[in-house]
């Protein structure tokens, strides 16, 4: 139902101001609405505890002969600013580069910027539909690479998979961009996002190899259809993330704040975590973070290193 969907989306942001007010009505001796409040503390502190843990005591860096780095990034249908963009993908220095939104023009950037970092390209914009375009970078060789989206739904994005040779070990990659439930033509309906997610779910559980799914999946920790992912796929920066990992929005850039209409929301920190890197367990999560910079866009970038 739409407004289930809706509450498990903004679960999250009712859970964490439990675990501040459990302290706080303790010491005004409130003691119903401490208790009322406890449960939901507890479920904060159940998903989200050892991410707050690793926080207090930041993991140490890892180095793995067999590893690679991976970046995915929602970039805004930016076509104007993109020097900030650029920056920012080659200050992450990732091995592959899984990117959202990509306008044509940001297409033809990257192409004439970023060839001799990136031999391995595949670059699909949508000019029709901004929104719908896709592109990987890659150091390492990229083939049977597939762009697509789903007829039948209304404002559908883009999707790719490509095989990725790591080490000599072939990945089935995926750049994914479900439909977000409130540009579906109602208010908010997560039925076509989840009706995606399925049919995303049984073309990878075809593979015969390690899967790496990226992208902007357009849903938080408590939507169903992250459980449906995580029963077969692990989130990477569950597994080894610091903190919250809160990419969406990112209003930082006066550029990014379409949503905002113009309100001067700068000073707003990310408040949902909409962007993934969900893998196998033939690829061990060694590291992940949250980029602070988005370049320009309304996401913060995600970056994962993982070990083949």
């Amino acid at each position: 139902m739409p407004p289930v969907a809706l509450l498990n989306s903004l679960l999250h942001l009712l859970l964490k101001p439990a675990v501040l007010g459990v302290p706080l009505a303790l010491a005004l001796r409130r003691w119903r609405l401490a208790a009322l409040l406890m449960p939901l503390a507890a479920e904060f502190l159940r998903q989200y505890g050892a991410q707050l843990w690793r926080a207090a005591r930041p993991p140490k860096p890892i180095s793995a002969p067999r590893s690679f780095t991976a970046l995915t990034h929602n970039l805004h249908k930016e076509s104007e600013r993109l020097a900030p963009i650029l920056a920012v993908i080659r200050n992450l220095n990732a091995d592959v580069v899984a990117l959202q939104e990509l306008s044509s023009r940001a297409a033809a950037c990257l192409e004439q910027e970023l060839a001799c970092e990136y031999p391995y390209r595949s670059l699909q914009p949508y000019p029709d539909f901004p929104s719908a375009g896709q592109g990987i970078l890659s150091r390492f060789p990229l083939s049977e690479v597939l762009y697509w989206r789903h007829e039948g739904i209304v404002n559908a994005l883009g999707h790719q998979r490509a095989l990725l040779s790591v080490h000599g070990v072939q990945i089935a990659l995926y750049n994914l961009h479900p439909v977000h439930p409130g540009m579906v033509g109602k208010l908010f309906d997560a039925r076509p996002r989840q009706w995606e997610i399925e049919q995303i779910m049984a073309r990878a559980a075809a593979e015969k190899r390690s899967v790496l799914l990226l992208g902007d999946f357009n849903m938080t920790d408590q939507a169903d259809a992250y459980r449906q992912i995580t029963a077969r796929y692990y989130d990477v920066f569950r597994r080894v993330g610091v903190g919250m990992g809160y990419t969406f929005p990112a209003w930082r850039y006066p550029q990014a704040r379409k949503l905002a209409n113009g309100l001067p929301l700068g000073w707003l920190p990310p408040l949902f975590r909409i962007d993934y890197a969900f893998a196998s367990e033939g690829l061990q999560a060694l590291s992940a973070r949250v980029w602070p910079d988005s370049g320009g866009s309304d996401h913060l970038p995600l970056w994962v290193q993982l070990a083949v």
